[in-house]
């Protein structure tokens, strides 16, 4: 259900006008891509997951196993501009993810000399419910 996941977070963050207004919806993206010069843009990838089933999960009937799943997932925000824009968009991604789908777990700022670009790195545990 990764992928699942992955395009809900992708969702909640192209449903923010803030978000949009700095970073064109098409450069929100899940998975890692060739880059070219293609900034600034938000990348989402999968860095851990968690099944756990609920009492009962291995013997009831279809319809009423419950399970929880817990991932962990990377943001990378990147800009040619600038680190203030990479600070700015994470900014608004933090006001959208916390609002109650999401934790914040860590946050970190670099310069990737590889790529020229200013990265911001955010790690995320988002937890999904389901009944099998």
């Amino acid at each position: 259900m990764s992928l699942t996941a992955l395009t809900d977070i992708r969702k909640y963050i192209i449903s923010s006008s803030a978000i949009t207004s700095l970073v064109p919806i098409n450069k929100v993206k899940v998975g890692w891509t060739k880059f070219k010069d293609d900034f600034p843009c938000i990348i989402l990838n999968q860095t851990s997951g968690t099944d756990y089933g609920y009492l009962g999960y291995g013997t009831s009937t279809a319809g009423s196993k419950l399970r929880r799943e817990e991932f962990n997932i990377q943001i990378d925000i990147m800009s040619k501009t600038s680190r203030l824009e990479t600070i700015q968009i994470a900014d608004e991604v933090v006001k959208v993810l916390i609002s109650g789908t999401c934790r914040k777990e860590s946050d970190n700022d670099m310069y990737d000399d590889e790529l020229g670009i200013y990265r911001k790195t955010q790690n995320y545990s988002y937890t999904k419910f389901h009944e099998d």
